[in-house]
């Protein structure tokens, strides 16, 4: 299926929210239409691995920078 939208998420210390964020997409009605792109300047904190962990979780393909 063709992407219909692309999302962007900058990422830089939040691991505090970035779940909730990316949880916020799960609608599979729109999933497969979506492209995500988490882009991460050098965060310091554990946000690289909870995306990681959600990208594993979930099964889906994201492109995390």
């Amino acid at each position: 299926m063709e992407k219909l939208l692309t999302i962007v998420v900058p990422a830089y210390n939040v691991e505090k929210y970035i779940k909730n964020c990316l949880d916020s997409f799960i609608d599979l009605s729109v999933l497969r239409s979506l492209e995500i792109l988490i882009v991460d300047d050098g965060s310091t904190d554990n946000t690289e691995e909870i995306v990681q962990k959600w990208i594993n979780t979930n099964k889906i393909s994201i492109v995390y920078l």
